[in-house]
């Protein structure tokens, strides 16, 4: 049964040190590496940017997904996208996003047949330590590092991270994903509304039941980060 790689991705954006170009060809070797690790995969493009795709961008990527769903036009992304801190509007544009996605796919036929779900960063790549069977012969959620938070208890109000760049579960644990999204999305605003904070990491390991989690170090992923370029591996 084939998997599915959910694709986060903002090509045109106002953060980070590399331009659209360079974004949406850092995407495309992300695509790449998939193909070569899990040659059957479908593949979903979350493009998440307040800023949309022109054609050319978007008919480029299309030319190498399954699938490509845009969210510039939802209001919360667009609300947002105003607030000049890159994390916040990272998180919770992604937070909001992934539910949105997940809730669409299950309304295609995308989903029909699929065993596994993988989500991964646009523009980073799979590389030698990503192991597909690891993954697919789980009945758990893969994730990569359970790490001490790098900020002070009470500023997250949560003690541990789990690493977001790459991260699998099964199809039928897709509800339980769907829930901690919600509440993490809601945790998230509540967080920033009282000058806190919660990013996806601190979020994942929050609302992922403990139970259903299966830690894989390392689970295979590297590239650039988007606020320094700084080369990290997972």
């Amino acid at each position: 049964m084939p998997s599915l790689f959910l694709i986060t991705s903002a090509i045109n954006t106002k953060f980070g040190v590399f331009d659209a170009s360079t974004r949406l060809n850092q995407t495309l070797e992300t695509i790449s590496s998939i193909r070569v690790f899990v040659p059957d995969a479908k593949l979903v493009i979350l493009e998440m940017g307040a800023i949309s795709l022109n054609s050319e961008q978007s008919q480029v990527i299309k030319n190498h997904v399954d699938l490509l769903l845009e969210f510039h036009n939802d209001n919360y992304v667009q609300t947002v996208y105003q607030d000049h801190r890159w994390s916040i509007v990272k998180n919770l544009t992604e937070m909001k996003c992934f539910q949105l996605a997940l809730i669409q796919l299950k309304k295609t036929l995308i989903f029909e047949d699929i065993n596994r779900l993988y989500k991964i960063s646009g523009r980073y790549v799979l590389n030698q330590n990503f192991n597909p069977i690891l993954h697919a012969s789980s009945n758990k959620i893969c994730v990569s590092g359970k790490r001490p938070s790098c900020f002070q208890p009470d500023f997250t109000g949560v003690p541990f991270s789990y690493m977001s760049r790459l991260w699998s579960w099964p199809s039928q644990l897709t509800p339980i994903i769907q829930d901690a999204y919600f509440k993490g999305l809601a945790y998230a605003n509540q967080q920033i509304d009282k000058g806190l904070y919660c990013d996806i990491e601190h979020m994942l390991y929050k609302f992922l039941p403990e139970e259903f989690v299966i830690i894989l170090e390392p689970i295979g992923v590297e590239g650039k980060l988007g606020p320094n370029g700084l080369l990290v591996k997972d």
